[in-house]
């Protein structure tokens, strides 16, 4: 078995923002030459997440209002205390959120194809921007 690893950097715009990164994930694999296997995907930033459905305009508005209810910016929680201090923004909901949705993203691979549902994408969830973040493609074969 062989493990590969190709890191790839997407720019957020917003403090909040979903991004399909399949396509960035596909180019990855191809770069790595992968037919058959796993790919792992993952980020390595706490105020972030990935994770898989439907990558779909009405869907994406609803999961933001929605994600802004359950852990709303600015909400007073005791983790911002510093990060208002230093002049910083505050991050508490982010990582609350990424708790709720982070999980590494792990389908087959077959054919260099990624193994995924009729309409499901890879998707990027920005917490915590608008930032620089990477995200990690992890080959086994």
């Amino acid at each position: 078995m062989r493990i590969r690893k190709k890191t790839f950097s997407i720019e957020t715009s917003d403090r909040f923002d979903i991004r399909n990164v399949s396509p960035e994930v596909t180019a990855a694999i191809e770069e790595l030459g992968a037919e058959d296997g796993l790919a792992w995907v993952s980020t390595p930033h706490t105020s972030a997440a990935l994770s898989t459905n439907e990558f779909e305009e009405k869907l994406l508005f609803d999961m933001k209002r929605r994600f802004m209810e359950l852990a709303p910016p600015d909400d007073g929680y005791y983790h911002d205390t510093d990060h208002i201090n230093r002049g910083e923004q505050p991050n508490a909901h982010a990582h609350l959120l990424s708790a709720m949705i982070k999980r590494p993203v792990l389908t087959l691979l077959q054919d260099g194809e990624l193994d995924l549902g009729t309409w499901e994408e890879i998707m990027f969830f920005e917490l915590c921007g608008p930032r620089e973040r990477e995200v990690d493609v992890v080959v086994l074969d």
